[in-house]
């Protein structure tokens, strides 16, 4: 009976939004979409598509489709672009000192509303006439589909919690890697070639479009945008002052429900608020602020009828065009002083300045907000034996909380740069794939560096998108170290400062530290028999008071060191001249003296 009200309740609201959408379900009659074509129930697949944007492509002088890469399974990455005055190159399009604006679509390829309705925004512009300021104003360029060999993962069962389209993409690539847990790491070749892309172009505002489930609500869309002028500067201010109310009150004059993408606090009772605060920039949205631009997110919900949720998507990307094309300089301004800002950081070291690299969500205090919830019930699950959440359509509107102030949890000072030996290839290759500038020593360098140590590491147990990740406690050094002629240096004072940092200072959420790609230096190199170790440790505790003192209070203190041999005796071996003094030593130090300009190759690699 539940599921046959649930099927009856979705062909009624599937019915409204046939409604709300009639404008562009028609279309102009030789170019509707395949989305638009089956009413509104199915997405179309990867050729389908890209033949769709191939005829725009044809029919106006203003559009052009681009490749930018390749897939693993051999799909071209296309990008497609929307210009009045045919600036198709990041070149033109700087100088046309026009805002330059990216819809991504289907990074989760299940997740498709984005790509639907993009063609039909494309269409409605090129051929409809429709919004002509938006064509004047702004260079659109849209990634109809970004995971294509997922996209292709194509079937009616990929997305359990989603109602519609028939059929959809699957949401991890073809080697099931999520590509919205890469924009920092970089492992897959589709992020590497959009991170080519996006050096490029550099767009000023990034829209990406995805769908979600989790609780049940009236919200047909929630957003983010990242508006904590500690973390983004003024492009965050740019987006709380400006471009939020804008997309507010458009919304309110449409009656699209929409409301902020946040965990609730307490999913039985939405009361005690929902949770926001600055993400990690592994995510698409925040990694653009990271950037220093403005990074929106779309999630549409998941629950409601399909074409009501690519009309949202549409009405809501319309609204972000709309207010960019009212007053572009606000953008280009705050992008423009955001980058400024970010190219001071590290000029000069000063070890009083500090640079948040960690937030805290503060929930001493929020803003009033409406939470527009269902009436549920609580259930108890016959085969799971748990409680869970059973919704109704019963609209159920809850004065609640938005928490979303922070404070910082970790800051450093800014170093002039880092140097990075050239044997670690890998993290040379992901901070060439992220556009940083790189030089290498044409000298041997020794001086007098601050470094980092690490203690207390923990593996995570399982593998986190192909990767084993580690945590640790950090202890900040200074050691004499020589650096080779050829050692590798990133340096800051530049507009990608605030990347350089997150990638490279250990504390940061997306480290590459911590993503695991220096595992090694936390493994032991060499061994001990405890025929040979036992007597050592025997004569370094006769020999050494202090030491025989730490050793007993650690014995006293921490029950499982008391109950390993091993552990016990590594104790000493590690205090012994034997021990491996590049283990848990940082390979990475920060330069916060300059160098000389005479000791660096100024040729890029």
């Amino acid at each position: 009976m539940k599921s046959s009200f649930r099927a009856y309740s979705y062909i009624i609201l599937f019915s409204l939004s046939l409604l709300t959408c009639g404008k562009n379900l028609s279309g102009d009659g030789s170019f509707q979409t395949p989305f638009e074509e089956s009413g509104g129930l199915e997405t179309p697949r990867y050729e389908e598509t890209m033949a769709y944007f191939h005829r725009l492509n044809e029919a106006s002088p203003q559009a052009k489709m681009i490749r930018f890469g390749m897939s693993p399974e051999g799909r071209d990455l296309n990008l497609f672009i929307i210009s009045s005055d045919r600036a198709f190159s990041p070149k033109a399009a700087l100088a046309s000192g026009k805002p330059v604006v990216l819809i991504q679509c289907c990074i989760h390829p299940g997740e498709s509303e984005g790509k639907d309705a993009a063609m039909m925004l494309a269409r409605d512009l090129l051929i409809g006439g429709k919004y002509p300021e938006l064509l004047e104003r702004i260079i659109i360029t849209i990634i109809p589909i970004f995971n294509v060999d997922g996209h292709e993962r194509f079937g009616p069962y990929n997305r359990i919690n989603q109602n519609g389209p028939k059929e959809m993409g699957w949401r991890v690539t073809a080697t099931r890697l999520n590509l919205n847990r890469d924009f920092i790491k970089a492992d897959a070749p589709e992020m590497r070639a959009w991170l080519a892309l996006f050096n490029q172009w550099k767009p000023h505002l990034f829209i990406d479009c995805h769908t979600t489930d989790g609780a049940d609500f009236q919200y047909v869309l929630t957003y983010n945008i990242d508006t904590h002028e500690e973390f983004g500067g003024t492009v965050s201010a740019w987006a709380k002052n400006a471009l939020l109310p804008a997309l507010k009150k458009e919304c309110e004059s449409k009656k699209l429900i929409i409301g902020p993408y946040a965990a609730l606090m307490d999913e039985l009772h939405p009361e005690k608020g929902l949770k926001g605060g600055v993400w990690r920039p592994m995510l698409s949205n925040p990694y653009a602020t990271l950037r220093n631009r403005a990074g929106l997110l779309i999630e549409t919900h998941s629950l409601k009828p399909y074409a009501q949720r690519v009309q949202a998507t549409y009405d809501f990307i319309l609204a972000a065009l709309s207010e960019v094309a009212r007053h572009p300089q606000g953008l280009l301004q705050a992008v423009a002083a955001e980058d400024e800002r970010s190219a001071q950081l590290g000029r000069k070291f000063d070890p009083t300045q500090k640079f948040p690299l960690r937030f805290q969500l503060k929930t001493d205090r929020g803003d009033s907000m409406i939470y527009r919830g269902y009436r549920f019930d609580r259930k108890v699950g016959r085969i799971s034996g748990s409680e869970y959440l059973e919704y109704s359509k019963e609209n159920r509107d809850i004065p609640s909380v938005f928490f979303n102030d922070v404070e910082t949890e970790v800051a450093i000072a800014p170093p002039l740069g880092y140097l990075i030996p050239q044997q670690w290839t890998t993290v040379i290759d992901v901070l060439q794939a992220q556009g940083i500038r790189l030089q290498r020593l044409r000298e041997d360098v020794s001086c007098v560096f601050q470094g980092y140590r690490f203690s207390e590491v923990q593996f995570r147990p399982n593998s986190y998108e192909g990767r084993q990740t580690v945590n640790f406690k950090t202890e900040i050094t200074k050691e004499k170290r020589s650096f080779p002629a050829g050692t590798v240096y990133a340096s800051l004072g530049c507009s990608e400062s605030k990347l350089i940092m997150n990638m490279l200072e250990p504390q940061a959420p997306d480290a590459l530290v911590g993503w695991g790609f220096f595992n090694t230096i936390f493994e032991n190199r060499e061994y001990f028999e405890d025929y040979v170790m036992e007597p050592l440790a025997e004569r370094m505790a006769a020999e050494d008071s202090l030491l025989l003192q730490e050793f007993e209070s650690r014995l006293a203190a921490d029950t499982s060191f008391a109950h390993s041999p091993a552990g016990r005796l590594q104790f000493f071996y590690d205090r012994s001249p034997y021990r491996d003094a590049e283990k848990n030593l940082y390979p990475i130090f920060r330069v916060t003296e300059p160098i000389g300009t005479g000791l660096l190759d100024e040729q890029q690699f």
